[in-house]
């Protein structure tokens, strides 16, 4: 009997203590085995790491899961140098190879962000969101959905974005939305999902994006508030997305 192949998971963010979590949270989540059943790449410490000269994505890999991000998805002229410009660089060819194929795919905040920028699609930084934990209502089409439709009809979980979505893009399924940021949860295709919200961050998680956070995604002075406002929400509803994309996708 074949080994099931592994699950190609691309980190978009430096090393250090939020990159360590995401991978662990994603492997405790999923059951998968970080390194085996689950293999990651941290592009901004791979600058050379050419994704699909390199890696044998259809051969060797499930799926691939593409991770939120501090940096923006959608560049300002002037970032082309920049660490968003590399990452921009090295991601962008391997997103529109992810579409061309329908190649299975779990974009999360900047990965969803990307694959739409690849879908033609601007974003918005007029639905953003502080860091907290939002309500994720299922459309129709969510509940029909192979993957989605194995979650509750209304999730919670973690969010934090400056950008998103400003648009549908063609082709694309809505299957879940939000009160304020209503592009939560997309299909791309058949076998291309994306969310806006962050289903692997655990509530000790969350802690640690505050630590990092402060003065970033909120004012230092409101970190009494977001502490409150996020350290006592139950968000294990939304972590059942990633267990159900791996076991749909799994090969």
């Amino acid at each position: 009997m074949r080994e099931r192949l592994p699950f190609l998971f691309i980190q978009c963010r430096p090393a250090g203590k939020i990159a360590r979590d995401e991978l662990q949270s994603v492997s405790e989540v999923t059951g998968l085995g970080v390194g085996q059943d689950l293999q990651s790449h941290l592009l901004p410490e791979e600058s050379d790491l050419d994704l699909l000269r390199d890696l044998d994505i259809a051969n060797a890999y499930s799926a691939v899961i593409i991770s939120g991000s501090p940096f923006r998805a959608q560049l300002p002229n002037s970032s082309e140098k920049s660490m968003s410009g590399q990452l921009s660089n090295q991601l962008m060819p391997l997103i529109h190879y992810l579409l061309e194929q329908d190649f299975p795919t779990l974009g999360i905040c900047y990965g969803m962000q990307m694959l739409a920028l690849a879908s033609g699609i601007a974003l918005t930084d007029h639905t953003g969101e502080d860091l907290q934990a939002v309500q994720v209502r299922l459309t129709t089409e969510g509940q029909a959905d192979p993957v989605t439709g194995q979650l509750e009809p209304i999730i919670r979980s973690y969010t934090g974005h400056g950008d998103s979505l400003g648009d549908l893009p063609g082709g694309a399924t809505l299957l879940g939305s939000g009160k304020h940021c209503h592009y939560q949860l997309l299909r791309f295709k058949n076998n291309l999902y994306g969310t806006q919200f962050h289903p692997e961050i655990t509530t000790a998680g969350m802690q640690i994006r505050i630590d990092q956070y402060g003065n970033a995604y909120y004012a230092a002075a409101e970190r009494k508030a977001v502490i409150a406002r996020c350290m006592n929400q139950d968000v294990t509803s939304s972590h059942r997305l990633l267990s159900a994309f791996t076991e749909y996708f799994r090969r």
